[in-house]
């Protein structure tokens, strides 16, 4: 039977449709969170800066009402594709020098927290404590980027827009796999996180009592092709009251340092 060529015409044009219509939606439009992410990702310096920090080493100085402490800050992404493989988290630690003595470490291996009091031994951190280092270390700003959190198991998605001292920011909700949630605040003018608001102890062994905490970053510079912030506060929305502050003096992207550090003074 022939086929008359107005049917073959009509034919081939529905063919095209239904392949254009395939085609686009397999390539829909990025969601609103996709393109904060990747304005936000782009502004930190790209993808693959962002993914060349294995590890990171902060001189810092802290000013807290009572007292005035500099401080060593490394951290390092999880060492294997193993750790990678069972959700391992990153590690880091802290130490705290006072007159140039050092008076303090506090300190998480990806699996355990622990802290040194300046004499005797290391001794465990809390389950509060230790969740409240992993949750530092494993927030966007340090080593990983804003894209990786999805694909480290947490979640994350647009709760609206919120104005803030003339900027309307985009809040992005983030609860991390543990249940921890904070908002995360991204300027639309630069792109980056420079506020973030969680209900937590600002010092959980110190003061166990939860406040609603903003955390502000401000004078970004970039290091190794990242961004990172030299500034930053933490406010006690409830009173107003600066609660700590600290000032970093340089950061070194892939230092190189004893992986050991992470398990034991």
């Amino acid at each position: 039977m022939s086929l008359n060529p107005a049917g073959r015409c009509l034919s081939a044009v529905g063919c095209a449709a239904l392949i254009a219509f395939a085609l686009f939606g397999c390539n829909r439009p990025y969601s609103e969170l996709d393109q904060v992410i990747e304005r936000n990702t782009k502004a930190m310096g790209g993808r693959d800066a962002i993914a060349a920090i294995n590890s990171i080493e902060i001189d810092l100085h802290i000013v807290d009402p009572g007292f005035e402490v500099d401080g060593i800050y490394r951290a390092a992404r999880p060492g294997s594709p193993r750790d990678e493989a069972v959700g391992l988290a990153a590690r880091m630690r802290i130490d705290v020098m006072a007159g140039g003595k050092h008076v303090f470490t506090e300190a998480f291996n990806g699996e355990r927290g622990w802290q040194w009091k300046g004499k005797g031994d290391p001794v465990d951190e809390s389950p509060q404590a230790t969740a409240a280092l992993r949750h530092g270390v494993e927030l966007p700003g340090k080593l990983f980027g804003l894209y990786e959190l999805r694909e480290r198991g947490h979640q994350i998605r647009v709760a609206g827009r919120e104005t803030l001292d003339g900027t309307e920011y985009f809040v992005l909700e983030l609860r991390l796999s543990d249940g921890y949630a904070t908002s995360l605040y991204v300027d639309p003018k630069t792109w980056l996180v420079t506020r973030r608001r969680d209900v937590r102890p600002l010092h959980v062994d110190i003061d166990p009592t939860p406040t609603t905490i903003e955390a502000r970053s401000s004078d970004f510079r970039k290091v190794s092709g990242v961004m990172f912030p030299f500034a930053s506060a933490d406010v006690d929305l409830g009173t107003g009251k600066m609660l700590e502050s600290a000032t970093v003096r340089e950061i070194k992207v892939n230092p190189a340092f004893d992986q050991a550090i992470f398990d034991n003074l």
